[in-house]
């Protein structure tokens, strides 16, 4: 199973109270951040109390091995995380996405240090549900999500929650290391390119663990390379869901016209979906089917997986290299370049083998 995404940073906005306007919600995340760090426990505790089952201390020995593997092997940035263990129920995180109804453009919110964010995450159902209505009676489509995770980037010592020893290794791997490269890469005010990287570098970074861990031909890799295609299947079929609306949105017709002509699309969108998830090997996108689609659905799943095709031509070029990869990607943060840009030009670029030749003339030697 990986039906749950996981989100970047949540915590780390407690560290940009000051100069920020909104207190309140702030010190809500601030109370519950601090709890989860109170009770949260070592997990060497965990690894040696006989009344802990086997189940939970090999998923915790899992996460060490692939915390490991990402440190060393892809030069991820060496943190403390899952180093403790949190006892949960249900979600980690309730996540809230907002968008104007005539244009495929996120409400966003502003932090000190973080930049512009493109969604709002709490930590009870009811805190984001009274968003959702607030934002829904200001006019916005939304969209909640639950969230699995959520990293903050390396500033404290996120925990290993009770709900990941439920996921399968492959979700599992694919998870933790999709949240060290938020720890690793972050790129101020640009949280789609934040998640799409962190995508990439978990589905391709897991498929190489679990190779290593359990063989080639095992079902662990079967499954990591299942969610690998998902990811790719379903980020060409909403990049052409959300280009035929911003197409029709840029129409010169009045905002009445856009929001009827919009439900037409919508329910074309959903009926071809269903032809796409044939394709589907995993369970993550099956719920689309079951969603009143609008603009908040469509951008808070595409954030994800936006241009992941693009991702693989950078890792192609750079030899199916993933350390590689994220050390270009570094660099590129170093540079204050916008990484969007980056990677639109770099199919052109590495023709010329120019920008590789920069590149890696710039990288430490592979170990």
């Amino acid at each position: 199973m990986r039906t749950l995404r996981p989100v970047p940073l949540l915590a780390l906005l407690l560290l940009t109270l000051s100069g920020c306007g909104d207190l309140s919600y702030l010190a809500k995340l601030g109370w519950h951040q601090g709890a989860i760090a109170y009770h949260s426990v070592p997990v060497q505790d965990l690894l040696t109390d006989e009344r802990v089952t086997l189940q939970i201390k090999y998923k915790i020995r899992l996460v060490q091995e692939v915390k490991r593997y990402g440190e060393e092997n892809l030069g991820l940035k060496k943190t403390k995380s899952y180093s403790n263990f949190f006892e949960t129920k249900g979600p980690v995180l309730y996540v809230v996405t907002a968008c104007e109804k005539d244009k495929l453009q996120f409400r966003t919110w502003s932090f000190p240090l973080v930049g512009e964010v493109s969604y709002r995450g709490y930590f009870t159902r009811d805190d984001a549900l009274q968003e959702k209505d607030r934002l829904e009676n200001t006019g916005y489509d939304t969209y909640l999500q639950q969230a699995a995770a959520y990293s903050t980037l390396g500033w404290m010592k996120d925990p290993i929650f009770s709900s990941m020893t439920q996921w399968s290794d492959a979700a599992l791997a694919n998870l933790i290391l999709h949240e060290m490269t938020h720890a690793t890469l972050y790129f101020k005010g640009e949280t789609d390119f934040n998640e799409q990287v962190a995508t990439f570098v978990g589905n391709r970074g897991s498929v190489d663990f679990l190779t290593g861990w359990f063989g080639p031909q095992s079902k662990e890799v079967e499954e990591a390379r299942a969610y690998e295609n998902d990811d790719l299947v379903f980020s060409e079929w909403i990049g052409q869901a959300c280009d035929r609306l911003s197409a029709f949105y840029g129409k010169n017709i009045s905002t009445e016209e856009k929001l009827r002509g919009r439900e037409e699309i919508f329910r074309t969108l959903q009926t071809e979906f269903k032809q796409v998830n044939t394709r589907l090997k995993t369970n993550t996108y099956k719920n689309l089917e079951k969603l009143g689609l609008n603009n908040a659905v469509l951008l808070a799943h595409q954030r994800y997986v936006h241009r992941l095709d693009t991702f693989d031509l950078l890792h192609e070029s750079l030899g199916k290299n993933l350390r590689k990869v994220i050390e270009v990607l570094k660099k590129v943060q170093r540079s204050g370049e916008n990484p969007a840009s980056f990677l639109k030009q770099w199919p052109t670029e590495r023709r010329t083998d120019t920008l590789v030749s920069r590149i890696e003339d710039s990288l430490p030697a592979t170990p």
